[in-house]
């Protein structure tokens, strides 16, 4: 990846980072752009540089996500079992949420929820095709002691993720929503392989 392109994923990352970190309970409507700038120490202008508004934010945090999970998978796929592959991925995705935290999660949960009402024919995530492809590797060198679809186990896992996450938000900030996940998936692995 080019410098100034990782330096773009970073300074949105921070900006991000400055949302989650500002948001309270009723997600963005009591944060203004104002609040976010002077909290990121940028411009207003630097702000639409990176987002089109503060609706389009929820959308770059799951561009962000997406992108840290191409710049990480040869790390996540480094293990010597899909299996292990798998549960670095959960761990990831669980670490992920829980840097960004409680309040963004309640975010990106309410965003979620009302735009899969709105759009149900989407495009697959770039996060999905790299959990997809792991499993594909699985598949492969027969990890798996039944047959098993890719595009299912993937999709299955992610519903668990989803409803941990979604468990959080109705748990409250110590939930340990990571450790849950990786624990769900972990079971669901055993009963396949």
């Amino acid at each position: 990846m080019n410098v100034s392109l990782y330096q773009s994923i970073s300074k949105k990352k921070s900006i991000v980072d400055v949302i989650a970190n500002l948001m309270d309970e009723e997600g963005l409507k009591n944060v203004t752009i104002k609040d976010i700038c002077e909290e990121a120490n940028i411009s207003v202008g630097s702000f639409y540089h990176y987002f089109t508004s503060k609706d389009s934010i929820v959308q770059e945090m799951y561009k962000l996500m997406d992108e840290y999970f191409l710049l990480n998978k040869d790390n996540i796929c480094s293990h010597f079992t899909a299996n292990e592959d798998i549960i670095d991925f959960v761990t990831h995705f669980g670490l992920y949420a829980e840097q960004w935290g409680y309040y963004a999660n309640l975010l990106v949960m309410k965003t979620a929820i009302a735009d899969d009402a709105l759009h149900s024919n989407r495009q697959r995530r770039k996060i999905y095709n790299v959990l997809t492809e792991i499993i594909e590797t699985g598949i492969r060198e027969k990890f798996f002691k039944i047959s098993i679809d890719a595009d299912d186990l993937a999709s299955t896992i992610f519903v668990l993720m989803r409803g941990y996450l979604l468990e959080w938000t109705k748990k409250g900030h110590d939930y340990p929503v990571r450790e849950k996940m990786v624990r769900q998936v972990e079971w669901l692995l055993k009963s396949i392989s």
